[in-house]
Parts: C-alpha cells; sequence; structure tokens
C-alpha cells in the first residue's frame, strides 16, 4: 500500500510554497519530510545550471530511472531529453537498457551510469573512460546526479508517486521551477 499524499488544497502555506516552486506529485511527497522538499528541490533543479550539458544529464537522468524502474523519472524527462536533442531512438536505446549507442561518448557516458549503480555497494566505479569526453567537474556532477535519481528513484517508488496526467503540462514543470527558484535566489541575495 502507498503513502497517501496530501491533497494541494490541504497543504498549509509552507508547504504550499514548496509544491508551488515545482507543482508535481513529487513535491505532494516531498513536502511530507517538511525542513528537506525545498533543499531538495534546489539541488535537483541546480542540474540544469550546472557543468553538464542538458543532453548528458537528460541521458544520466533516463538511464537512472530505466535501471530503477522508476516511471515517474522517464515520464518527466523524456521530454526533457528530447528539448535538449536526444533523438528517439537513443531515448529509446537507453530507456532500454542498451549499452552501445553509435557514439563513444555517449557509450562511456552510459556505461559510467551503469557502473555507478553497479557499485553501489562497491568501491566506487572507474572514471578513467569518462576522462576522454568529460572534465573532472563533468564527472563530479554526473556522480552526483546520478545519486541524486537514485534517491529519487527510491522515494518515488517507496511513497507510490505516479506521474501526473498529461493535460497537467508536465513538460514545462521543470523549466518553470527552475525560473522560480532563480527568481528566489535573486530575491534572497539582496
Amino acid at each position: 500500500m502507498a503513502v497517501q499524499l496530501p491533497n494541494v488544497e490541504d497543504l498549509d502555506p509552507a508547504q504550499r510554497e514548496v509544491y508551488d516552486l515545482f507543482p508535481a506529485n513529487l513535491s505532494r511527497g516531498l513536502v511530507m519530510t517538511s525542513a528537506s522538499a525545498k533543499p531538495y528541490l534546489a539541488l535537483g533543479l541546480s542540474f540544469r545550471t550546472g557543468a553538464l550539458s542538458a543532453d548528458t544529464r537528460e541521458l544520466v537522468i533516463l538511464r537512472v530511472g530505466a535501471v530503477t524502474n522508476a516511471p515517474y523519472e522517464i515520464h518527466h524527462h523524456v521530454p526533457e531529453a528530447r528539448a535538449a536533442g536526444v533523438s528517439e531512438p537513443t531515448i529509446d536505446s537507453v530507456v532500454s537498457g542498451a549499452t552501445e549507442f553509435g557514439d563513444r561518448r555517449v557509450d562511456v557516458l552510459i556505461g559510467f551510469v551503469d557502473d555507478l549503480l553497479a557499485q553501489i555497494k562497491g568501491g566506487g566505479a572507474s572514471t578513467e573512460a569518462m576522462q576522454e569526453f568529460f572534465s573532472d567537474n563533468e564527472i563530479a556532477e554526473v556522480t552526483l546526479l546520478v545519486g541524486h535519481y537514485v534517491m529519487t528513484a527510491m522515494f518515488i517508488k517507496t511513497l507510490g508517486v505516479v506521474p501526473e496526467d498529461e493535460a497537467a503540462g508536465t513538460a514545462n514543470i521543470l523549466a518553470d521551477a527552475t525560473a522560480k527558484l532563480h527568481d528566489e535566489r535573486a530575491k534572497d541575495e539582496r
């Protein structure tokens, strides 16, 4: 049995503020954690302005979603991958578990993600092949991104968070949330 997520209309003002930053079912679960919700969203959205290109970021997230069997992640990030210029055949291959993509850079990236996930109980993944295509900063960011989305997969699957209806405009939720957090940071810096 899944945890009962709060209804949007029942959120208190602080919870509603967080929900409004990222109006999605994930946020309905996050507000149940009180102090962790907003920092979690800030970390997740920080990857949109970090060292990684949009296509790299979305390929990583899609692979984590596929390996962890987290349809919610895939639901939100397939449109993002398309917007970042990732081809449908590559998206399909990443999600289906392929290990070769006809592009050595993507092969290395997805191989690294798979190794990170396989090494959760081990000594960590090797960065040697990644260094051919990615800077040390990008490797660090990919590693943190994988960890963040593994945590997300665990959270959404355990709480039974399901994708929103297509009519909710989920493709724009991430972009809107990023803009809102940037506005909020700018206010805090004044």
